[in-house]
């Protein structure tokens, strides 16, 4: 099963995530210069909300120049399963994914035509950090919007995903920033908050 350990913290202003991603905590422990890449996703679902209602998450992504689907499930606390496959059609990925690991029932639901339910487009502001225990985590700014039923919300968070090690440290410093620039855990997904904006 593919896992992904990942916290989100909510921004809402840009000149705030700016001062985050400057500071020495952060500088210090990155490996390489800020990426920047553009990003540009659509959730989907079948109509009566097969997917969702099982708490399961498939998108289409274009990141950068590469096209990405993914699917994710529900798991305990920051966790949560992930898979994901460079198509750029959902067809050509459902039997992927499932070969990797993702649920079989996947299959059948796709089996019914799967709709673009909501999506974000949005810029990711992107660095490797490495901790003093040989952890590693991403660090991502992203800045855009949240689209659902012709209606936009403003998006501007930061993430942190653990890609070796323990999530100790990616942990701590995370509640280093929370506390420092007095911002809170976002506990709602992308998918979440715009499904929310489509009324879903």
């Amino acid at each position: 099963m593919g896992v992904e350990l990942e916290i989100k913290l909510g921004v809402n202003d840009l000149q705030l995530l700016d001062c985050i991603l400057c500071d020495v905590r952060v500088r210090e422990k990155m490996t390489g210069p800020f990426s920047y890449v553009p990003m540009q996703t659509t959730y989907f679902d079948t109509e009566d909300g097969a997917l969702s209602g099982r708490h399961w998450m498939l998108r289409v992504r274009s990141e950068g120049e590469t096209s990405v689907v993914t699917m994710k499930t529900a798991a305990e606390g920051y966790a949560r399963g992930e898979w994901s496959v460079e198509a750029e059609v959902l067809d050509e990925a459902i039997g992927p994914l499932v070969a990797q690991g993702a649920p079989g029932e996947l299959e059948e639901i796709a089996q019914q035509t799967l709709i673009p339910i909501c999506g974000a487009k949005f810029t990711r502001i992107l660095a490797n950090l490495e901790f003093s225990d040989g952890s590693r985590c991403e660090l991502a700014g992203d800045v855009g919007d949240l689209m659902g039923a012709g209606r936009y919300a403003p998006l501007c968070e930061l993430e942190l995903e653990l890609k070796s090690g323990a999530p100790d440290a990616m942990l701590a410093l995370a509640q280093e920033l929370e506390q420092q620039y007095r911002i809170q855990e976002e506990r709602r997904s992308k998918f979440a908050r715009a499904r929310a904006l489509a009324g879903k």
